[in-house]
């Protein structure tokens, strides 16, 4: 009545077993059963550039390239700020000369 495991139920389980059989199939399952996720792949492989393009991916490359333009701009607002503070100092000092100007005539 029950279902039976075994080809052949005198031998015990650890012999050639149903399940044991498996061991012996050459390769795997899985090379041999197509599945969605391997067409899905093979899709993915052969229009791979033209996914990157029309989604407009961000690829290695173009993080590289943004991380060099960051690291630019962010040297340019260093220097520009640096400016900026002496411009500043100048003209308050360009204030000061102003005002003494002013009260000495």
């Amino acid at each position: 009545m029950y279902p039976v495991i075994n080809q052949n139920p005198d031998l015990n389980a650890t012999g050639d077993s149903f399940w044991d059989q498996f061991s012996h199939i050459p390769g795997t399952i899985e090379s041999r059963v197509p599945t969605f996720d391997k067409s899905l792949d093979a899709y993915f492989d052969q229009h791979f550039a033209a996914i990157i393009e029309e989604w407009d991916l961000v690829t290695g490359t173009d993080l590289d390239r943004l991380e060099n333009r960051l690291a630019h701009v962010s040297d340019e607002i260093t220097r520009l700020y640096a400016e900026k503070v002496a411009i500043e100092a100048r003209a308050q000092r360009l204030d000061e000369l102003i005002s003494h100007l002013e009260k000495s005539l």
